[in-house]
């Protein structure tokens, strides 16, 4: 068999492996847009439930420390003493509700703080993240740019096939079959890294759910504790057994 008989079958041979290659090529393409579907998803589900966390539940909540506090100052300001020792005793009481509720807001605000860190991180990232999606459509259009000349030199007559050899061809083709291999060990790479970065999308799409189950339980809570605060603080005058504080 001479040279162009050969090189014929190893192409018709590379055709049929690069239409494979094609197919799990455009199977990862939809895998990709499958997964990052869902990672869009679960970014706004996450943003959903942060505010409702965060600007929601946490500020409900606050409000109920200090419906709480005004209701112990009412409390204790209330109080009737006798004598001297017994004043100390609720002005000391009173000092020591202010000094808990503050205790209390402090170590919130050191909370709060490491979220803020966190959630600094978590922007520098982001700006890396945006900064190598810039780069890679800068890729696209290098890539296109590139295929733009190419195409222009094949229609200004520049591919010249007169001019290739039985050799020549054999050095293309092999290159080729060097690429192809190539390629398919990296589709299927990416085969496996799609699939866990799906399994990992779902479990988070789960857990994102689950939180959001917890945040409106919580939020039923918070509102239970401020119909009692309520009720409490209906009964703060209205209670004949409550003495008032003496100067």
């Amino acid at each position: 068999m001479n040279q162009s008989n050969v090189n014929a079958r190893s192409i018709r041979e590379n055709m049929i492996k690069i239409s494979q290659i094609d197919t799990d090529v455009m199977e990862n393409k939809a895998l990709i847009f499958q997964s990052r579907t869902t990672i869009e998803e679960n970014r706004l589900l996450i943003l959903s439930n942060y505010t409702a966390a965060f600007m929601g539940n946490r500020q409900l909540a606050n409000a109920n420390t200090d419906g709480i506090y005004e209701n112990r100052s009412a409390i204790l300001s209330n109080y009737l003493f006798v004598n001297d020792v017994e004043k100390n005793f609720v002005y000391a009481q009173i000092n020591k509700a202010s000094l808990d509720f503050l205790e209390h807001k402090s170590k919130l605000n050191s909370e709060i703080l490491k979220i803020s860190e966190e959630m600094a991180e978590i922007n520098a990232k982001l700006i890396d993240v945006n900064k190598k999606i810039m780069d890679l459509n800068q890729s696209i259009v290098d890539f296109n740019s590139k295929q733009i000349a190419i195409n222009k030199d094949l229609i200004d007559g520049k591919l010249k096939p007169a001019e290739a050899t039985p050799d020549s061809n054999a050095k293309l083709i092999q290159k080729n079959r060097n690429a192809m291999l190539e390629l398919d060990k990296n589709v299927k790479k990416n085969r496996k890294r799609m699939q866990s970065l799906l399994s990992q999308s779902v479990e988070n799409s789960t857990a994102l759910m689950r939180n959001k189950n917890h945040i409106l339980q919580r939020r039923s809570d918070i509102m239970a504790n401020r119909a009692t605060i309520q009720v409490n603080k209906s009964k703060i005058f209205v209670n004949s057994k409550m003495p008032k504080m003496m100067a």
